[in-house]
């Protein structure tokens, strides 16, 4: 059984939620599969009414992890919904503070970066913003934190594959159009390199 076909017999079984699990990756992967996401206009009515129970007047779904608009984003896109008008809410705009993506860690700016350029989303103008966050500042922000092996992690000084893996693909889009990008993941891939098993896992 392929990963697509497992993935379809789950959502079709179980139903799809806004969560990490069976949730959000669950539409991603089935969308990048290509196949019709089972019951998706179901899950969509699931993300409104999660919008409606949990976002704040800051248009943000939880008070510490930036990751959560991040990766609704990512799947309402995928599947091809309006992020910027989910029951009235732009969830772009919970993304617009770097203080309060910073507060999730490294994890924070890497999957904002990540979710506004899966669509090429225009970032907006918060007035509110303690610090407005920005393409160019996001970017900054996690070339400042990669260690000297290359890699980076959600705490210590050692790379962790996860999350130097998660940071290349933030990064990726601009390997061609910024030198100190370039230095970077070129040096985070070495790393990951080092850090592979014979068997190819890590």
């Amino acid at each position: 059984m392929s990963t697509g076909d497992y993935l379809e017999k789950m959502a079709k079984e179980y139903g799809l939620t806004v969560n990490s699990t069976g949730g959000e990756w669950m539409v991603i992967g089935l969308e990048r599969a290509g196949r019709d996401t089972p019951n998706v206009d179901a899950y969509y009515q699931e993300v409104v009414k999660f919008v409606k129970e949990n976002i704040n007047d800051k248009e943000q779904l939880h008070r510490a992890k930036s990751t959560d608009n991040s990766r609704v984003i990512l799947a309402l896109t995928s599947a091809g919904y309006d992020v910027t008008d989910v029951d009235g809410h732009n969830l772009l705009m919970g993304l617009t503070d770097m203080t309060y993506l910073k507060k999730q860690g490294i994890n924070g700016p890497i999957w904002a970066l990540i979710a506004f350029d899966c669509h090429g989303y225009e970032i907006p103008v918060n007035a509110d913003a303690t610090e407005q966050a920005t393409r160019e500042k996001i970017i900054a922000y996690i070339l400042e934190k990669q260690f000297e092996d290359g890699g980076w992690a959600l705490s210590g000084k050692v790379a962790d594959p996860d999350m130097t893996g998660m940071a290349i693909q933030s990064l990726a889009p601009y390997y061609e159009t910024n030198a100190e990008v370039k230095a970077a993941i070129d040096k985070a891939i070495i790393c990951l390199s080092e850090k592979q098993y014979d068997n190819g896992g890590f």
